[in-house]
């Protein structure tokens, strides 16, 4: 299959402005990770990337499951649903992620990203904040 037959309603519109000088909507493609890097374009590439990030998932799931504080459980699932939602786009796409939101500062270019990448984003920040609130082990013990 070239083509991607199941295309998202987003993909046909037009970039609209969602926040001036923040936020708008620009449908993409990305057939890499994190922006675009490592690029699958080959049958053989998109399997492997998906059945590399499918053990990831699971790693992550398992982290999840022996989670000990509620924060982290939290950024453990919004890490894990949002790699799910990006597998899913992935497996349904031929080996793509739709996204859709372009962040940008005025007119120096961030990032495009979709919601599940903003949720590894959040669970990433809630997983920093736990080890931040960690207790360190008493020295004197």
């Amino acid at each position: 299959m070239a083509n991607v037959i199941s295309q998202p309603i987003l993909m046909g519109m037009k970039a609209q402005i969602l926040i001036r000088g923040l936020a708008n909507l620009e449908p993409a493609w990305n057939r890499g990770i994190s922006f675009g890097l490592m690029a699958q374009d080959s049958q053989t590439g998109r399997y492997l990337l998906i059945g590399f990030l499918s053990v990831v998932a699971a790693v992550v799931a398992v982290m999840a499951w022996r989670a000990v504080s509620t924060l982290s459980a939290a950024g453990y699932g919004l890490v894990l649903g949002g790699a799910i939602g990006n597998l899913m786009d992935r497996v349904r796409f031929e080996g793509a992620v739709f996204d859709f939101l372009f962040l940008h500062l005025g007119r120096l270019p961030l990032f495009v990203c979709n919601l599940p990448d903003i949720f590894i984003s959040a669970g990433f920040i809630f997983l920093v904040l736990d080890i931040m609130a960690a207790k360190p082990a008493d020295a004197a013990a």
